[in-house]
């Protein structure tokens, strides 16, 4: 018998490290679609435009921290309900936060329409069609929120790779041929909501959940459970995405565009690490979400997902201290020679960054909702030096890895194990 749960242990564990290979795999493999795009405007747009895509780029990450909440706490949602085996509730709660996520994705399109003379200005970007293009892409963007979360809740890491991979190529292979076809940075971000749109449709048909309503369904317990903790996550994505990009778009306020577009160049190229070991919590999330939601044990789960992703990032900052002007000349060719220089200290940036949104999906994942608070201290701290301390790209750096270190001290300082372990695991907030 106790061979047997043995065996069975070890089967969960390689299908652990299996689901991570999958979603990384996928996202590395979908990611070259997205440094193939960033290599074809790197080469077909000038430098000032090149910078300039980046910012509004930036900026969709940070207004898009509502599809990013909305997206967290669907997917814990999907994955409790997924882990009790309460089938028609999945499908009952399907339909109606489809409803919801068309809704907002006009809403968001609307405000962002209003104020795109105002968001052109203060990015002296110049175009505010450009800006209303951004705004429709960031509102249907919202809508694929839906397909790829409940992908990702129910554990179908299959599906969701191949889903991922079919995103990734659309969003790559229509902004790429209006570049070709002449249209500028106008056609890229038309070209952004259009492929969101078909990836939308591929992945309703992927997950293949009909979005009727079931009479006699009660999912109201569920739904001010996603009220409550997407309430709790809005402070948690915020700090996440001002950490990530508040760098960039205060580059683009304080220094020249050329050397704007030429950081853009060394933050495209660090996040390559991000995209890859970034899958270790994607699988993490729903896999801990479903453990803690029945009760089981998720300790030994959780180390050895922690050791995989400290593995991955050790060596990709190594690729990066040894090999950061082929990574550049690779992907950018000589224009972005200047960019070289910042690659090896920023890695060191973008791998902190990943050990801290790690620690902080698996807060959110066994209900230790107050982490957004933790973040906090540092992203203040962030904005407020690198408002005074902006002479080089290089202080922007140093600034960043300080801020990034000290989140993470106060992460670790409050996610440790218990001297009396609670039901579930050894672990706490």
């Amino acid at each position: 018998m106790n061979k047997r749960k043995l065996n069975e242990r070890k089967l969960k564990i390689d299908g652990e490290v299996f689901d991570t290979l999958l979603v990384g795999g996928a996202t590395l493999f979908g990611s070259v679609f997205s440094y193939l795009l960033q290599f074809v405007l790197g080469r077909k747009l000038p430098v000032e435009d090149y910078g300039t895509f980046n910012a509004i780029l930036s900026l969709s990450s940070i207004i898009g921290v509502f599809s990013a909440v909305f997206g967290t706490a669907l997917i814990k949602i999907v994955a409790e309900m997924y882990a009790k085996k309460e089938d028609d509730k999945i499908k009952h709660f399907f339909a109606r936060i489809l409803r919801f996520s068309v809704i907002a994705c006009l809403l968001i399109f609307f405000i962002i329409f209003i104020l795109r003379g105002k968001i052109s200005d203060s990015l002296n970007i110049g175009d505010s069609l450009l800006v209303a293009f951004f705004g429709l892409s960031v509102g249907v963007g919202f809508c694929l929120v839906v397909p790829t979360s409940y992908l990702q809740g129910m554990q179908k890491f299959k599906k969701y790779s191949a889903f991922h991979v079919i995103t990734m190529i659309n969003r790559f292979a229509l902004p790429a041929i209006l570049v070709f076809l002449g249209f500028g940075l106008r056609g890229v971000y038309f070209a952004f909501p259009l492929a969101s749109l078909i990836s939308f449709t591929i992945g309703m048909f992927m997950l293949g959940l009909s979005p009727g309503l079931s009479p006699g369904t009660d999912v109201s317990g569920y739904e001010k459970k996603l009220l409550s903790l997407g309430a709790s996550v809005v402070l948690v994505n915020l700090c996440m995405m001002a950490l990530n990009n508040i760098d960039l778009v205060l580059v683009k306020k304080y220094f020249p565009a050329v050397e704007a577009g030429y950081y853009a160049g060394v933050v495209t190229l660090g996040k390559i690490l991000l995209f890859g070991a970034g899958a270790v919590s994607v699988v993490m999330f729903p896999k801990i979400t479903a453990l803690h939601a029945n009760g089981k044990d998720f300790t030994k789960s959780l180390k050895k997902l922690l050791g995989i992703l400290l593995a991955v990032l050790a060596a990709g900052v190594v690729c990066y201290q040894l090999f950061p002007a082929l990574i550049t000349h690779i992907f950018f060719g000589k224009a972005f020679e200047n960019s070289v220089k910042y690659l090896p200290l920023f890695s060191i940036f973008v791998a902190i960054y990943v050990l801290i949104n790690f620690l902080v999906m698996f807060s959110l994942a066994v209900d230790k909702k107050n982490v957004g608070f933790l973040l906090l201290p540092g992203v203040l701290a962030q904005y407020i030096l690198l408002n005074f301390f902006h002479e080089t790209l290089w202080d922007i750096i140093r600034v960043n890895i300080g801020v990034s270190l000290f989140t993470l001290l106060i992460l670790v300082l409050q996610v440790r194990p218990r001297a009396e372990p609670v039901p579930g695991s050894a672990w706490t907030l």
